[in-house]
Parts: structure tokens; sequence; C-alpha cells
């Protein structure tokens, strides 16, 4: 990586060592030759040396050539005009007229004749009819039957029963009022009880009813009809009558006239005029050189060109010195 930096500023030198002598050549022709002023080290290295350069110039050139070019003349030409004028012309024109006319029109009207016609209808008539029905009746065919119930204590048992006390020491419970020795079979009385039993029971019921019946029956009905006619009828008509009649009309004519106007007219030319172009042209000028005790003493102070300049240095035999190289 070291080698490759160091080539490439070698590189850089060389190519800003010969840049630098294209330049001092370039530079030369610009001033006269005679002018140039003598290098500072010419007391040491002698004359100072000239050069013989070719140099390319551009010169302006002066060369005649022709060209057509359209030039705009103004040209008088005649032409058909025309003007308007307003002249009375007699015109034969058809008018209508609405004319009013009585006609006799036969027109259809529609009248109501009575006409008598036989019709079918039917009637209502009202009719009495035996009519037998049911009626259901509920009917209890029950009967009374012996029953033998529990008889509560007779008003005696009640009464000696609030001044009896008994052995046991307990009062009797159940419904007769004594003792559970006493009550054990109760006093039964016999009772009628009614055990019902219903049933339904239908009765014939035969009654006479009004029914209102519908008979067919013919009767002669008195019908209004319409009967079209033909009626004579008087109309009034309006009419449409074609008349012709002259008036007089201003009629607008257009009457042709001579006239004359300037026209502008392009006209192609052919115009021979003078161009100029840049010629180049190879000239040789006299250069003066620097010495090699200039280019010796510049390459030894200026560091790194100088040495970049060394390397295509050549002896033109002044006596510098080879270390310098």
């Amino acid at each position: 990586m070291v080698w490759q930096k160091v080539r490439a500023g070698l590189l850089a030198s060389v190519l800003a060592a010969a840049v630098t002598l294209t330049v001092r050549a370039e530079e030369g022709p610009k001033a006269p030759p005679a002018a140039a002023p003598a290098p500072a080290v010419a007391a040491d290295c002698g004359t100072p040396c000239y050069r013989t350069v070719c140099v390319k110039e551009w010169v302006p050139e002066t060369y005649q050539c022709n060209r057509t070019v359209c030039k705009t003349e103004q040209r008088v030409e005649t032409y058909t005009a025309y003007r308007c004028e307003q002249v009375q012309e007699a015109r034969t024109c058809t008018v209508w007229k609405n004319v009013n006319e009585v006609q006799t029109v036969m027109k259809t009207v529609c009248e109501c004749v009575p006409t008598v016609e036989e019709r079918t209808v039917m009637k209502s008539h009202t009719v009495c009819k035996e009519v037998t029905t049911m009626s259901r009746k509920c009917v209890d065919k029950g009967h009374y039957e012996c029953k033998e119930v529990c008889a509560g204590p007779s008003l005696r048992d009640r009464l000696g029963h609030m001044h009896r006390h008994h052995g046991c020491g307990n009062e009797c419970g159940n419904e007769c009022g004594g003792c559970e020795t006493e009550c054990a079979q109760p006093r039964m009385k016999t009772v009628r009880v009614w055990v019902p039993c219903p049933t339904w029971v239908e009765t014939p019921c035969t009654k006479m009813v009004k029914t209102c019946e519908y008979r067919p029956e013919v009767c002669r009905v008195t019908v209004n009809k319409m009967v079209s006619k033909q009626v004579p009828t008087q109309v009034t008509v309006c009419k449409k009558v074609a008349e012709a009649k002259t008036e007089m009309v201003c009629v607008t004519k257009r009457i042709p006239y001579q006239a004359t106007r300037t026209v502008c007219v392009k006209v192609p030319v052919n115009e021979t005029y003078t161009a100029t172009r840049m010629v180049c042209h190879t000239v040789q000028k006299q250069v003066p050189v620097e010495t090699c005790a200039a280019s010796c003493e510049s390459g030894c102070h200026r560091g790194l060109r100088g040495r970049a300049a060394g390397l295509f240095h050549r002896d033109h035999g002044c006596g510098c010195d080879s270390g310098c190289h």
C-alpha cells in the first residue's frame, strides 16, 4: 500500500511538470521575442536560447456569395366591388282571407223513445209452513233414600257434661261428650237424603212459520231506448279564399363596379453579399527557451516540482551540476 501511494505521488508530480512546461511554451508567442526579458542567470550560462514553434491562428477571410431574398413590393390592382342599393319593385303576392259561409250539415242526434218490453222477474211471496222442532229440557229424575248418620249429643248430654267429673281425671273429647268406654257406640239416627239424577228430555214442538219464496213472473215494463237519427243543421263554416294582391316592395340589389387597391406582394430577388469566415493558418514563431542554469536553480529550490522537472531535464552544455537531476 505504501509503494502504491508513492507511485501515485510520483505520477502526479510528473504530470504537473509536463503541464508547466506546456504552459510556458504556449505563453511564449503572446509576448514579442524582442521584448522578452532576459533570464536572471544569463550572465552565468550565456545568451538566451530560442526555439521555432508552429502555431495555428484563426484569420478572418471575406468572400462573395449569392442568395435569394423575398422583398415586399406595393402594387396597384383593379378588382370588382359591389355596392348595395334599395330599389322599389312591384310584386304580386297571394293573400288568404277568412270568409264565413253558412252550410247545411246532417247531424246525428240521439233521442229517447219509450218502449214496452216483457221481462221475467223474481217476485217474493209469503208462505206459512208447518215446522216441527225438538226442544231439549234437563229434568232431575232423582229419589229419596234413607241413610243413617251420626247424631250429635243431646241437650241432656250437654248439660250433664258440665257437672260431671270422671275418675280418670280426663275430660271426654268425643262428639257424644262421654268417656271412651261410654262412647264406643255413638248414637245414630235415620235421615232421608235426595239422590239427584239429571236427564235430558226431548219434546217435539210443531208450529207455523212464515217463509218468503221467490217465484218467476212475466211482467211488461216501459223502457226508454236511445234511437239515433239524422237531422239537418245549419252550421257557419270559416273558409279560406285566395286573393291576388300587387304591392310595392323595397328590394336590396348588389350593383358591381370597378375599384382599385394597393396590395403588398413578396417578390424573390437574387442578391450578392459579402460574408466573413474564419480560416486556420499555421505560423512559425521564435519562442525563448529557459537556460539550463535557470532550470537548475528553479529545480533545486522548488521541492517536488523541481524534482519532477529534473526528470525531463536535458543537458544543453551549460555546465549545470549533475546533482540537480
